[in-house]
């Protein structure tokens, strides 16, 4: 949770003061009156705005300083980005696990662990202050949402990946569908984790799959697109 809370920390203190180019003052606009922005349209991206907006209303004069709706927005796609960086960071651990222990439940050893969360920390950090990343974090727009919900995603693939092999732990991948069905109200972003979900199947339900294989779950992960 701390890298969680320093690119919070950094998005919510640079977040855009007001509204900035592209689409992010229809996107603001839509998500303070619950209207209808540009098709395809992000309706729960416009809901989750609205309550950013309404908690702007509560705490501020929103006649006398209109801009603070913008900031709220802006400041909701910093969090959403934060969300991603976490994300970022699980899966970086869970990779790391891998590499060293695999599926096992090994215990790990005092410089396994340093060296797992070390990496989790830096590939975390590095997110953070990617240009293109921290551009996104702090303006009003679909797309740090979006990236939230296809770390999410990315997370509960590696995730379910990383188990053993049971029924009960395949509710890992029912979520991360879920979760990819919910993001077509933000964006569509998360749909390009299918190629990597069908290449983890093949590879957990394959002993040994040969690369052929693995070209068939990438396939089939596209064709699902």
């Amino acid at each position: 949770m701390i890298i969680f809370a320093i690119a919070a920390t950094v998005y919510v203190l640079t977040a855009e003061s007001t509204g900035s180019l592209w689409d992010c003052g229809e996107f603001i606009a839509g998500a303070h009156k619950l209207q209808v922005v540009h098709p395809p349209g992000a309706p729960l991206f416009l809901m989750v705005g609205r309550m950013f907006t309404f908690i702007a209303e509560i705490f501020t004069d929103t006649e006398a300083h209109p801009e603070n709706i913008a900031y709220a927005v802006n400041a909701m796609s910093g969090i959403c980005t934060a969300f991603a960086v976490l994300c970022t960071f699980w899966s970086t651990t869970i990779l790391g696990r891998l590499a060293l222990v695999g599926r096992s439940e090994e215990e790990l050893t005092t410089g396994q662990t340093i060296a797992i969360l070390g990496a989790g920390i830096v590939t975390g950090l590095a997110s953070t202050f990617a240009t293109s990343v921290w551009f996104s974090a702090v303006e009003g727009e679909v797309y740090a949402m979006s990236t939230g919900f296809t770390a999410l995603v990315m997370w509960a693939s590696f995730k379910w990946y990383s188990l053993p092999d049971t029924s009960q732990n395949d509710r890992w991948l029912v979520f991360a569908a879920y979760m990819a069905g919910l993001s077509i109200g933000v964006h569509l972003l998360s749909l390009l984790t299918f190629p990597l979900v069908g290449i983890l199947y093949v590879l957990k339900k394959k002993e040994n799959a040969s690369f052929l294989n693995i070209l068939i779950g990438a396939a089939a992960g596209i064709g699902a697109l």
